[in-house]
Parts: structure tokens; C-alpha cells; sequence
């Protein structure tokens, strides 16, 4: 019988990623979509996204993005059995946490990511301050910050902030990727604070660090059972979303080489925190040093470009759960090679931040796609009537504004 997989989250294109990844070693996988409402703010929107369209797919569930016990519902009626426990991938921050604050309902029936097996403890990490000061303690480089905590829509800037700035939600669950904001003065900042309380949330804690003039961005994904790290390789950040910030769009997947010392310093980190399962780092380099941004507790939206290059974590936290050997795996990235994220180009293309020629270019382009795959085409096909339709509106929206 196959290991039975559930994969949770918001993002059609890393969802698919894990998905492809444990299909790699003959797992049946349920996807359960984080969604929002249709148009009428009270229905479900239940379109099967992209990624569903998937061969490797069994069954889909939906979810309003914010219903964390309706999430464990779905969890604990559809998809738990005692006698063959099943792997969940969160594939979000607020998901990575929903699940670990369940951990007593569902680890009878389930394994997931977890850190010394306690509950709770993995919201603690998503706090950046948690994560500096651990980072700090191994030898990282950071950019100190100071928290300013906002109650009611209401906060007070410390005196103690250095401009220039820049500001953060001080966990991504609670901010997503918004909310970031190079400050110059203490005007600027309010301004970036009364964005984060109208867009965001009137109760929240924004992070103020020291401003870094990034030279390079790059990410890492990697993989931990408690004891051992592995960290295969090195992304490279080349081509930022404009519509979805601090995600790539393009970018290269690279072995560690040159890369080796900060790379034992955040195996050190990721011990240190006691974190088991899949993993993504952000960090950057900066007048010529490199510094840690943040981890995540989860596959990363670009994971999937290293199971491509030959060395799948998902498939290592799979084999770890059943106790079979997950070191017999290839273990490092060999070689470097161009990828594209087909749903950040896409919405940075509907945007207008670039023209159709140029969505074209950078498909060709890209040695490794996130949505493409010559053994799995539907998703493919159904990325492609997506944009067909998106042309046919985009058209018509000219055609009304003349």
C-alpha cells in the first residue's frame, strides 16, 4: 500500500513542488487548498486550482485560509487512520503553526514537522528575534532591530531606532511578505506602521532593523531529522516578483561550493532550534559579508528547483517517518541550472509590471519550471489556458479604457 501524503497550503506551484517530490518514491497524496471566498463573501471558492490537475493527486479538500479548526476537521474526518499513519506537508507559516498547535489531536495519525516533538514551539521560532538571537549565538551575521508592538492601531516608535530603517512583520504568519518597507526618518516609518495596521492587522509586531544595502539575496532548502542536516546547495536570487516581494521569480540553483563555512554555521542553527523536517533560509550578502534574514519551518516556494537537480528532502522526510534510510539519497546539488516560477511570473505579467514577449523569454529560458513536467502535463495545460484567458481580459480591459 502507497505512504498516504497531504500537502496544505495557499500556493498552487509550491504545493506541486512537494507534490512531484514524494510522487518521486510512489506516494498517493491528498491535497487540502487554504482558500479564500468567491465574490459573494460567503461561498468557498472551490475552483480546482492548478496543481490538483496533477496525476499524483487522489483527493482534494477545501479550506477558508483562516479556519484552523475547520483545517483539523478536514484532517482528523478525512484523512486519519490509526493503522497507517500519513505525512502532512504544511506549506504555509500559519499552517506550520495550526498543525503544531494540534499536535495532541493528530500524532496519533499523523507525522509532521515538529521541534523536540513539543507543541507550540514552532510559532515560537517564527519570531525573527527568536531566530536572530539563536543566529547571533552560532555566528551568523544579523541586522539588529528593535520590535515595536502595535495594540489597537496604536504604538509608539523607541528613540533607539537608527535610520535608515526597514520594516517587517516580526512573523511571517502574522504579515505575510507585505508590510516591508525601506524608513529614512520616523515619518516614513508611521507611514509603513499605519500601512501594516489598514492591510494587515490592528495588533501586531512590527520588526525595525537596521537597514542593509543587499548586494545578493539567496536562499537555501534543506532537510533535518534531529541529528543530521543536510543542505545540498545554494539558490541564487536573480529576478525578484514585483507583485509578491522577497520571492524569486528567477533564479539558480547551485552546488555549496564557496558556500561551505556559512553553510556548517546554519547546520549549527538548525540544530541548535531542534527542528525535524524540510526547511528553507533566507540570507543575503551586504558589504561583502553574508547575513541571516529568517528561516522557514517548511518546504520553500522554490524548493523544488533542488529535487529537480537530483536531491529530494520532501522524499527524505517521507523515508524518515516510516524509519527507512533516507542517507542512501543523493545528497548534494552537482552542477547549476536556471529556474522560473511560472505563478510569479504570471502575476507579475497580469500586473504590467512586464509585457507578454517578456513572460515568453523567461520560460524559454529556464533550464528547470515549477508547473511544466513532460510526465505530469496537465498542470501545464491548465497554466496555459490560465493565461489564454488572462489575454483575452487583459484585451478587452484596453480595449474599454480607449
Amino acid at each position: 500500500m502507497k505512504q498516504k501524503v497531504i500537502v496544505i497550503g495557499h500556493s498552487y506551484s509550491s504545493r506541486l513542488g512537494i507534490i512531484r517530490s514524494v510522487a518521486q518514491v510512489g506516494c498517493d497524496v491528498t491535497v487540502i487548498v487554504m482558500t479564500g471566498f468567491r465574490r459573494d463573501g460567503k461561498t468557498l471558492n472551490t475552483r480546482k486550482p492548478i496543481d490538483c490537475f496533477s496525476k499524483y493527486v487522489s483527493h482534494v479538500y477545501y479550506c477558508h485560509r483562516k479556519d484552523y479548526e475547520g483545517l483539523i476537521r478536514i484532517l482528523l474526518n478525512n484523512c486519519a487512520n490509526e493503522k497507517r499513519k500519513a505525512v502532512i506537508f504544511p506549506d504555509s507559516d500559519d499552517t506550520v503553526v495550526a498543525i503544531d498547535d494540534h499536535r495532541e489531536q493528530l500524532a496519533k495519525y499523523f507525522y509532521f514537522p515538529h521541534i523536540c516533538n513539543k507543541s507550540g514551539t514552532l510559532a515560537y521560532w517564527m519570531d525573527k528575534t527568536h531566530q536572530k538571537n539563536a543566529a547571533r549565538s552560532v555566528g551568523l551575521n544579523i541586522a539588529e532591530g528593535v520590535v515595536i508592538d502595535i495594540q489597537d492601531g496604536k504604538y509608539i516608535i523607541p528613540d533607539s531606532i537608527q535610520y535608515p530603517c526597514y520594516t517587517k512583520p516580526l512573523a511571517t504568519m502574522n504579515g505575510g511578505k507585505g508590510g516591508m518597507h525601506r524608513c529614512n526618518n520616523e515619518k516614513e516609518l508611521a507611514s509603513a506602521l499605519n500601512e501594516f495596521i489598514t492591510t494587515r492587522t490592528p495588533n501586531g509586531k512590527v520588526l525595525a532593523e537596521e537597514y542593509k544595502e543587499i548586494e545578493i539575496e539567496y536562499a537555501l532548502l534543506g532537510f533535518s531529522d534531529g541529528n543530521d542536516v543536510i543542505i545540498p546547495g545554494i539558490m541564487q536570487l536573480l529576478v525578484i516578483s514585483k507583485k509578491n516581494k522577497g520571492i524569486a521569480l528567477q533564479g539558480k540553483v547551485m552546488p555549496v561550493a564557496g558556500f561551505e563555512e556559512v553553510v556548517e554555521l546554519f547546520k549549527r542553527l538548525v540544530l541548535k532550534i531542534g527542528f525535524v523536517g524540510v526547511f528553507d533560509i533566507d540570507f543575503y550578502e551586504s558589504g561583502g559579508q553574508i547575513y541571516f534574514c529568517e528561516m522557514n519551518m517548511r518546504f520553500g516556494g522554490s524548493g523544488y528547483a533542488v529535487t529537480k537537480m537530483g536531491v529530494n528532502l520532501p522524499a527524505m522526510f517521507v523515508k524518515m517517518c516510516k524509519n527507512e534510510e533516507w542517507k542512501g539519497s543523493n545528497l548534494n546539488v552537482q552542477g547549476s541550472a536556471t529556474y522560473v516560477n511560472e505563478r510569479m511570473l504570471m502575476d507579475d505579467w497580469n500586473c504590467g509590471y512586464i509585457t507578454y514577449d517578456e513572460f515568453e523569454q523567461f520560460l524559454k529560458q529556464a533550464d528547470i519550471r515549477f508547473v511544466a513536467d513532460a510526465d505530469d502535463p496537465q498542470p501545464e495545460r491548465m497554466f496555459r489556458r490560465d493565461i489564454r484567458k488572462r489575454r483575452v481580459v487583459n484585451s478587452i480591459k484596453k480595449i474599454i479604457k480607449r
